[in-house]
């Protein structure tokens, strides 16, 4: 299944007054969970669907542990977790001030592993063999606010597969 673009013009215009377009991607069905990933991993396994949400629990809540404990997790062929601490607008002007009071937002940041085939160059592992096709439907410019009401990120749209 590819994935589906579409044009979106930019809100702010270039130095030259022009407002440029863009490609965006576009969101079909509903957001797979956990449950759905499961039965699907099921599917390729001797596992139950049942066992293999317990095991997605239990990474979910190991992978919790260690980050917070100031490890990075690195589950090989997907890619890297770490976490990363903002301190928006909240410098110190001395080393020794520096404290979590400082501290606006706190995120896990994932990167894509990524391997190096020779004839190729660099290649990230969730990305490898990527296929585009247009966006054929509504695009979400109708609805443009993204905030999970049928906007451009809520993984709620139609499928246009069938």
């Amino acid at each position: 299944m590819p994935l589906f673009y579409y044009a979106r013009q930019s809100q702010l215009a270039t130095k030259a007054g022009i407002k440029t377009w863009h490609l965006s991607l576009k969101k079909v069905g509903k957001a797979v969970d956990t449950q759905s990933l499961a039965e699907s991993i099921a599917e390729k396994s001797s596992l139950t669907p049942g066992d293999v949400q317990n095991v997605i629990r239990n990474l979910m809540s190991t992978m919790r542990m260690h980050l917070l404990n100031s490890r990075t997790v690195r589950l090989n062929g997907l890619g890297t977790f770490t976490m990363k601490a903002r301190t928006r607008g909240k410098g110190t002007e001395k080393a020794e001030d520096v404290n979590p009071n400082q501290v606006t937002a706190l995120r896990c940041q994932f990167t894509p592993e990524y391997t190096r085939p020779a004839a190729i160059g660099t290649t990230r592992a969730l990305i490898q063999g990527v296929e585009f096709e247009k966006w054929k439907g509504a695009t979400a410019d109708d609805n443009s606010s993204g905030n999970g009401n049928g906007g451009p990120d809520s993984g709620e749209e139609e499928n246009p597969l069938g």
